[in-house]
């Protein structure tokens, strides 16, 4: 396959990593407007608004800055039609819905989005293990994710509104919601909070977000650019015990170790101690959810089918719950502000 990488920022040179090592990739053409004429990557687009190589694509990978994902995504479904884009699918749902539209006018279009996390291995061991597995039904989900901002926080082009659209929860949330829908199916908010209050950017820098689902099972997420300690958590309550996902293999390590905790349900009659039932801990030192991304994609494409994760009814799940978040988190305020005025 002739593939085209739109981006080489962080994610971009991630993709271009796991790429370079696909046995089904012939060449791999790098647009970036940061690159130089000497760089070995592949072509460069150096000036701006200069032509996108489409022709002879038979993929095309977008990683770019949120503030124009949206445009070149719907661009390369018309001129491709097979494209991976990372996440968030746009700053908004209009800009995803610009997305889904497009998708609509082509025949057959094979499109993926960057949810990563749902192939981590603590993560699929867990599904394995609720619902129909050994632990039983979900009782409620819980999760965690967050990061300290850094020194350049605030000049960061995902600290600024116009250019990213939202703050933490589109930017890492987003995760922790598409692992809701994984285990939970479709959700609706109950109530959100979204605060700016620490690095007054003018985006959320802490979400906090109560959820359900079709069955009324809760779930609550906190996203925060405010845990000076790298966190990522999810919990699994269910009828017969719990899991804990938690850690992850990030390139700077900060999140710790990847790891689940697995408990079984004991009462006094089975423990020696009440409320503290014997656990399994299963570490994880391999993380492969890049390769597997890009596998599904690839494989999809070659054999003429959908992606069977990452799909554009999960993008708009997720896309979905943001835009109610912020519209729930908005009416809060005004209710407050309205309050403080009387």
């Amino acid at each position: 396959m002739n593939v085209l990488l739109v981006g080489y920022g962080y994610m971009g040179k991630i993709r271009h990593r796991v790429l370079r090592q696909h046995p089904s990739v012939r060449t791999i053409t790098v647009v970036d407007p940061a690159l130089d004429a000497s760089s070995e990557l592949g072509q460069t687009m150096l000036p701006a608004g200069a032509a996108i190589p489409w022709d002879g694509v038979d993929a095309v990978f977008v990683c770019t800055p949120n503030y124009v994902t949206a445009a070149l995504c719907a661009e390369a479904i018309r001129r491709c039609g097979r494209v991976f884009c990372e996440k968030p699918p746009g700053r908004n749902w209009e800009e995803f819905r610009h997305i889904a539209e497009t998708a609509a006018t082509v025949r057959d279009p094979i499109l993926m989005f960057g949810f990563n996390h749902r192939l981590h291995p603590s993560v699929q061991a867990a599904k394995a293990l609720v619902g129909e597995g050994d632990l039983g039904e979900i009782l409620y989900v819980k999760g965690t994710y967050g990061k300290s901002g850094g020194l350049h926080f605030r000049q960061n082009w995902r600290s600024q509104l116009a250019l990213a659209g939202g703050g933490i929860l589109l930017d890492q949330g987003i995760h922790l919601l598409d692992l809701f829908h994984l285990f939970l199916g479709r959700l609706s908010v109950v109530d959100a909070i979204l605060t700016d209050s620490f690095w007054g950017c003018g985006v959320e820098d802490n979400a906090f977000l109560l959820l359900r689902n079709d069955q009324g099972i809760p779930a609550f997420l906190h996203s925060s650019a405010t845990l000076w300690k790298h966190t990522f958590r999810i919990e699994i309550g269910c009828a017969k015990g719990y899991v804990v996902a938690s850690g992850f293999l990030s390139q700077t390590g900060s999140y710790g170790r990847e790891q689940l905790v697995i408990g079984k349900r004991q009462f006094e009659d089975e423990a020696m101690a009440l409320g503290n039932p014997r656990e399994e801990i299963i570490y994880f030192d391999r993380d492969e959810s890049w390769e597997k991304e890009v596998q599904e994609f690839l494989s999809a494409v070659k054999e003429r089918r959908p992606a069977q994760h990452g799909t554009l009814d999960d993008a708009q799940e997720v896309m979905r719950l943001i835009r109610d978040a912020y519209a729930v988190a908005e009416r809060q305020t005004s209710k407050r502000g309205t309050h403080e005025s009387d």
